[in-house]
């Protein structure tokens, strides 16, 4: 199926660049995307090449959390899509309120058998597609470990378990009074336990690396902007924000050895008091803060110091402000975006490119080419090129086209048929816990789920 017209600012690269210069003159297009193709040496991990799989659940793990068939047939995809970082998805910590809902995969020692046969399967395949591409090596594999935060669906006294009150978010997800807590600096530091022993079975399954999940709001990141939290790890001070990831990520390297990371939101968006990386100056047309580097900066330096070889950045909250973290048009059950999505698309890239001017030793996954269909890769390239970043990370185009990499090294572009159209269905599909994919490429697949969504 075709996904764009003749008319529409994609039917070429010369009508995008249009666009872009209309809109966000600060994003450029590539002709020769064969930068792409070239390896990044992070620490003792190379990638072979710059295409990232973002980490994106589809609700598709069992009951106990260990990956099903559904699973382990989009992780083969990637490996054979020829993508030179595969981000696995959100892993939830085998620890009381961490897991979202019933789909979401769990790292215990129930599941660390069927999760070390993918990767190990993954591995496999990786490394004989890139062999195919001409490249070296395979794609390293990060695994994502979470505590869901506020976004967990169990409502009670107990859950969700959360960092601070936000009233503004808390709200929309049913949390006050006699539902959801804040966890105490004690069960903070039981967690931190938690992080580690995850981390030793995540390395044990065959991970490269893990990441400690701190964007999107979800508990690490709600720390980091917990202006309003008491104790040791919030208030207006800097370390204590910071305290429990650089602490967390501190104690994993020191007890496994093994390579660690973390996703970060370096910008919340948020209204004071609340948001990490935020000026407190709000937009009145947009209701969004501006960037300040400040402390995305020095959290990053910190980071370093620390043995960290590389971030994956990301902005906004996908239940607060999805138009800044996965920029749309129009996206049903979602609010227009204040923004045109070009714009979006624009402050991705420029954070990116503002901290790692900041931090010149650290390498960075840089995300918001989705939206630019089959231009993206003609954008990252750009950025490359002109050291604005160092890996790009598509997350719904790798839902739609999990062999967009493929397309790109042998053929110079992806197909417009294949393009995600940023339609957000997967999004819904996934908040409703239901098994989630791309509806516009796969609709016989999804067409059940759709009706029973849609109260059909």
């Amino acid at each position: 199926m075709s996904a764009v017209s003749r008319n529409d600012p994609f039917s070429s690269l010369d009508a995008i660049r249009s666009l872009a210069r209309e809109k966000s003159p600060g994003i450029g297009f590539a002709e020769d995307i064969s930068i792409l193709k070239t390896p990044v040496q992070a620490g003792e991990l190379t990638f072979p090449n710059r295409v990232a799989i973002q980490p994106l659940e589809a609700a598709d793990a069992d009951a106990e959390g260990a990956p099903t068939e559904y699973t382990r047939r989009r992780y083969i995809d990637y490996a054979e899509g020829g993508a030179g970082l595969i981000w696995f998805e959100a892993c939830s910590l085998d620890f009381p309120e961490a897991r979202s809902h019933g789909s979401m995969m769990v790292i215990s020692r129930k599941t660390l058998r069927p999760l070390k046969r993918v990767v190990d399967e993954v591995k496999e395949r990786s490394r004989s597609c890139m062999s195919e591409l001409g490249l070296e090596g395979r794609a390293a594999l990060v695994l994502q470990l979470s505590h869901a935060g506020r976004y967990r669906v169990e409502k009670s006294r107990r859950s969700p378990a959360i960092a601070f009150r936000f009233p503004g978010v808390d709200d929309a997800f049913g949390i006050g009074g006699d539902v959801g807590r804040v966890l105490s600096d004690a069960e903070l530091e039981e967690l931190m336990e938690a992080f580690v022993e995850a981390s030793s079975m995540a390395y044990e399954a065959g991970f490269d690396a893990v990441d400690v999940k701190a964007c999107h709001g979800y508990l690490l990141n709600d720390l980091l902007s917990g202006y309003t939290r008491e104790g040791e790890y919030g208030g207006i001070s800097f370390e204590n924000r910071a305290r429990f990831l650089l602490d967390t990520i501190k104690v994993i390297k020191e007890e496994t050895g093994g390579p660690v990371t973390s996703r970060l939101n370096a910008y919340d968006g948020y209204p004071p008091p609340y948001g990490f990386g935020c000026s407190g100056e709000v937009d009145e047309e947009t209701g969004l803060t501006g960037f300040d580097p400040s402390e995305p900066t020095r959290l990053i330096r910190e980071l370093g110091r620390l043995g960290v070889d590389f971030v994956n950045i990301s902005l906004g909250n996908p239940y607060y402000s999805q138009y800044l973290t996965r920029p749309y048009d129009k996206m049903r059950g979602s609010r227009d975006s204040p923004i045109h999505p070009m714009k979006g698309v624009e402050k991705h890239f420029n954070i990116v490119e503002t901290l790692k001017r900041s931090a010149p030793g650290m390498k960075f996954v840089g995300s918001g080419y989705s939206w630019l269909r089959q231009y993206g890769t003609n954008a990252a390239s750009y950025n490359v090129e002109r050291g604005r970043v160092d890996v790009a990370g598509w997350g719904r185009l790798a839902i739609a086209a999990p062999g967009f990499p493929r397309y790109v090294f042998e053929t110079g572009a992806i197909p417009p048929s294949k393009i995600c159209v940023a339609c957000g269905n997967c999004t819904r599909l996934l908040r409703a816990g239901l098994r989630s994919g791309c509806v516009a490429q796969n609709p016989d697949e999804f067409n059940q789920s759709m009706k029973k969504l849609d109260g059909k």
